[in-house]
């Protein structure tokens, strides 16, 4: 009976699946969708509901949810994507401690409970049982056949002038067989039912969790004892070369972070240069130096050197020169922050700030691990956890309208990609639609500011610019009242009625 109500859930979350998003944009659907499968999972009582980590990222699938139906960004779907993943990964063992475990638990039972499926629908049904026997027997020499007949195709002119003249062939049979089935229905059915397994039919991997439960925050010392006292000779040498080490290291970094605070923080001044090697090499390369500078520092305190005698002032610069490449963030942030001044805000430059919140936050608690000998165990578990908290907080923000109102009041000091501009969702619409006469005061000034830069021959001229908004304003308004309620997002409907206003008060 258990297993027959098992049947029946998944099925229904297939067929609601298929009345939700066949032929639907994403918007209330999701929303709906993920209410009605969080509901069944408090309903059926699969997992507790409590814990730190079911908190976290329930909440997240929740909160990213609405902001799905409120922004309808694609920041917003991606991280409500991976919040709902990361959910179900952990109710499957919800006493997981750390959330980087969790993936892997959702990417190992993503797969497996598609074979539970198939183990239910077996049991006591004989033809089902056969089917899934030849299946296994026939199933991987035909995945096998079909990539050497495509290496074969490729590889071989003749062969693929025959394939595709039996392919043509097969493809009408299969058309004529098959035309009174509604093909794209029939797969948004078996891709609900395919989600729907994963959702219900998780298992936890033991070894997975034996791993998770056998983690500690707390750096233990692994005494070993030698006939000979080679092992700690060579723990002295190697404090020796860290102590080395990190000396020049905080000289090296201490000049270029004073010429930074002094340059960049202070006294930094604009030619009309592109500021590419600034921002671009420069931002690139600084990270890539704060990254490796916590990788040496995890080396030497990987282990016993933790707790090495007198090892006191190996700490003190290490921590210095964690220290000192907060200080570099915080030079690449004010880089970041030049770059958006006079060239305005972009989806890279935007990403480049919660990305060095990220880095700022990985060094705190790569200076806690040091400072209380933690294991990193406690550095996976901490950095997953605020990497996760940080992702859903960027969701918060409509980006794109954001971009457009920025770039365009800041016209006077900020360079207008228009190119770029032009490109942004529909949601932004009302703000990149410009009357032509600002965006010819808007060419002058940018002319005029920027001419030394660059070619203004290599990007969109205000002409093309307005007449490809005008299509696109057209296009929106014309599909925005054709979709279901389903599809339905406040950041399109506002767009809609913003633009509606617009041209009726222009008429």
């Amino acid at each position: 009976m258990q297993r027959l109500k098992i049947v029946l859930l998944i099925v229904f979350s297939g067929v609601l699946f298929t009345a939700l998003f066949y032929h639907e944009y994403l918007g209330l659907n999701l929303f709906i969708f993920e209410v009605f499968l969080l509901s069944s999972v408090a309903i059926s009582k699969k997992a507790e509901l409590k814990g730190r980590l079911v908190l976290v990222t329930l909440s997240g699938t929740i909160l990213t949810a609405v902001l799905v139906v409120i922004h309808n960004s694609a920041l917003s779907i991606t991280a409500n994507f991976i919040s709902i993943f990361l959910f179900f990964g952990i109710i499957i063992f919800p006493q997981l401690r750390n959330l980087s475990y969790a993936p892997l638990l959702a990417a190992y039972n993503l797969f497996k409970s598609q074979g539970s499926f198939i183990r239910l629908l077996s049991e006591g049904n004989t033809k089902v049982t056969t089917a899934v026997r030849y299946l296994k027997i026939f199933g991987i020499p035909i995945i096998v056949f079909f990539i050497f007949l495509l290496i074969y195709k490729v590889s071989n002119p003749i062969f693929e002038k025959y394939t595709d003249s039996a392919a043509e062939v097969i493809s009408r049979w299969v058309t004529s067989m098959f035309e009174s089935i509604n093909i794209p229905l029939l797969l948004t059915f078996f891709l609900g039912v395919f989600l729907s397994n994963f959702f219900f039919l998780g298992k936890a991997n033991q070894a997975i969790v034996n791993k998770d439960m056998s983690g500690s925050d707390t750096l233990v010392r692994k005494r070993r004892k030698h006939i000979f006292d080679f092992r700690k000779t060579g723990l002295i040498y190697e404090y020796k070369t860290g102590l080395f080490l990190f000396v020049i290291l905080n000289l090296l970094l201490l000049i270029v972070n004073t010429i930074d605070v002094y340059w960049v923080w202070f006294n930094f001044e604009w030619n009309g240069q592109y500021l590419k090697q600034f921002v671009h090499e420069g931002t690139y390369l600084l990270i890539f130096s704060v990254l490796f500078s916590i990788v040496l520092t995890l080396y030497f305190f990987r282990g016993n050197l933790n707790f090495l005698e007198n090892n006191k002032w190996l700490l003190r610069l290490s921590k210095l020169w964690l220290l000192q490449n907060a200080i570099l963030v915080v030079s690449v942030a004010i880089r970041n922050f030049w770059y958006i001044h006079y060239f305005a805000l972009a989806y890279k430059r935007i990403g480049v700030i919660f990305f060095l919140i990220a880095i700022l936050f990985s060094l705190y608690f790569v200076f806690r691990k040091i400072e209380l000998k933690k294991s990193s165990y406690y550095l996976f578990r901490t950095n997953s956890l605020a990497v996760y908290i940080i992702l859903v907080s960027m969701t918060l923000f409509n980006w794109d309208v954001i971009i457009a109102k920025y770039n365009f009041s800041h016209y006077k000091t900020s360079f207008v990609h228009l190119d770029f501009l032009s490109g942004l969702s529909d949601k932004a619409l009302p703000y990149l639609d410009v009357p032509k006469e600002n965006l010819k005061e808007i060419s002058a000034e940018q002319l005029d500011r920027f001419s030394s830069s660059f070619s203004r021959n290599r990007y969109m001229t205000p002409e093309e610019y307005y007449k490809h908004i005008q299509w696109r304003k057209k296009r929106f308004l014309r599909e925005w009242p054709e979709r279901s309620w389903l599809s339905w997002n406040l950041a399109d409907w506002k767009a809609c009625n913003l633009l509606t206003k617009k041209q009726g008060e222009e008429d």
